[in-house]
């Protein structure tokens, strides 16, 4: 599944019955801003094809009944990634909206002998009942995202790790 810029999406793959898509989608422009002044601060220039600086991309299969939208910044040790989905039920099926899901997570990757992958140094989520709040929360948590990542150096988060080195 190749990620699609929410430029280039169809907001009803999220919000399947939105009537006026405008006001959800210039709030969306607004987070995907933030998340490419994250980029930018971090150093991912915007016209790199092989990263593009961030920004939200509906994470959308052909034929599944619903997307969700993720924005993400990497760095060799960090990622800074806010998700917008669907709740799921017991078979992890995407159920029919509302809610909607909206979180937010820093993580840095293991730095232990045995590599165990990425440790969750900061979360925020949400629930919300409408496009309107959904968009909203989607706006909270890109801020939140740029707020971390522009007031924390980068080397400042490996001492955030309690698992930093572990066994």
């Amino acid at each position: 599944m190749a990620p699609i810029p929410l430029r280039d999406g169809d907001l009803r793959w999220v919000f399947p019955h939105l009537a006026e898509v405008e006001p959800v989608l210039d709030v969306l422009n607004t987070a995907t801003a933030l998340v490419e002044r994250l980029a930018a601060h971090l150093g991912h220039p915007r016209d790199d094809p092989d990263d593009p600086g961030g920004g939200l991309v509906f994470d959308h299969l052909p034929g599944a009944p619903y997307a969700g939208l993720t924005g993400t910044v990497r760095t060799e040790e960090l990622t800074f990634e806010l998700r917008l989905s669907v709740p799921c039920d017991a078979r992890g099926r995407a159920v029919r909206p509302p809610p909607w899901l909206v979180d937010g997570e820093i993580s840095i990757r293991c730095d232990a002998i045995s590599d165990c992958g990425r440790h969750e140094l900061e979360t925020l989520e949400s629930e919300c009942g409408t496009p309107t709040e959904a968009a909203g929360g989607v706006l909270a948590v890109a801020g939140w995202l740029l707020s971390r990542g522009t007031t924390v150096p980068p080397a400042g988060w490996r001492e955030r790790d309690v698992l930093s080195r572990h066994r």
